[in-house]
């Protein structure tokens, strides 16, 4: 059987959990073996984000374990956006990725985004599975919010709120207002706006618990004011639209922005 070949950029991915104690060693484990057999130079970060149960303990016990893995600690718990930027300023390496403790992008789907780093600025997975995963309310909620930030910002994308990989580098310039549930989707409308590219890769979801679900009151409330933040944004860029270098995308005459160029992949 021909060895793995594996991609020649270094990856560090930030796995936030709260609360995960009773799937987080086995989450853990895979995401561990599936980035050592696809990448050469990588790190994993682990956020144990105020929990009350045994995650911590458990998360320090793999990083003793498994090489290129330590754990920070948030007390108290400061939620899901601020623990990725907390990861974000603690990454070493060129390209950043998040996944979840939870297993809600499983280890089993990284391959097909893996391989596509360095092809262009962001890679966006979305899931292609998504209504079968999500219950009908949080579907037609999910499927609003995307509607609802590319009608704002012009963008096609599938997924807002999925796990990106982006250039650690773009993000180190990139301010983030949004601490709760809806920074992923602040970070994507303002790098593609700037002219940055992006190819969109399907893969297949699966949420292995409700516990760190996003879908709650205060997530629904972190949403709302990202999206204020957004419509605020896209009226500043198109009265003073950007002139951002870009090495990546196509220029188009049509658009008053920059366009990004996008791609899709089909999954395996």
């Amino acid at each position: 059987m021909p060895e793995q070949i594996k991609i020649p950029y270094s990856v560090s991915f930030v796995v936030p959990a709260l609360n995960e104690e009773k799937v987080v060693d086995d989450v853990v484990r895979e995401i561990h073996s599936h980035v050592n057999n696809l990448i050469q130079t990588n790190e994993i970060i682990l956020i144990d984000d105020g929990s009350t149960d045994r995650t911590g303990e458990i998360m320090e016990a793999l990083a003793r374990e498994l090489p290129n893995m330590r754990v920070l600690h948030n007390k108290p718990n400061i939620g899901l956006g601020a623990s990725y930027q907390r990861g974000v300023a603690e990454a070493r390496h060129d390209y950043v990725m998040m996944l979840c403790g939870d297993g809600g992008l499983p280890a089993s789907s990284l391959p097909p985004i893996i391989e596509q780093i360095g092809t262009a600025d962001i890679v966006v997975p979305y899931m292609t599975n998504l209504k079968t995963i999500k219950t009908p309310m949080r579907y037609f909620i999910s499927r609003s919010y995307t509607h609802l930030l590319n009608f704002l910002s012009g963008h096609r994308l599938n997924y807002y709120n999925g796990l990106p990989v982006h250039k650690r580098s773009l993000l180190n310039r990139t301010v983030m207002t949004s601490s709760g549930f809806g920074f992923q989707g602040e970070i994507l409308v303002k790098l593609i706006k700037s002219g940055h590219s992006y190819l969109q890769v399907g893969v297949l979801g699966s949420e292995t618990t409700n516990k760190s679900s996003v879908f709650r009151f205060r997530n629904l409330a972190s949403v709302t004011r990202t999206v204020l933040k957004l419509v605020r944004l896209v009226t500043v860029l198109a009265l003073h639209p950007t002139k951002n270098a870009r090495s990546h995308d196509v220029p188009n005459p049509e658009k008053e922005w920059p366009k990004a160029r996008s791609h899709e992949t089909i999954t395996r």
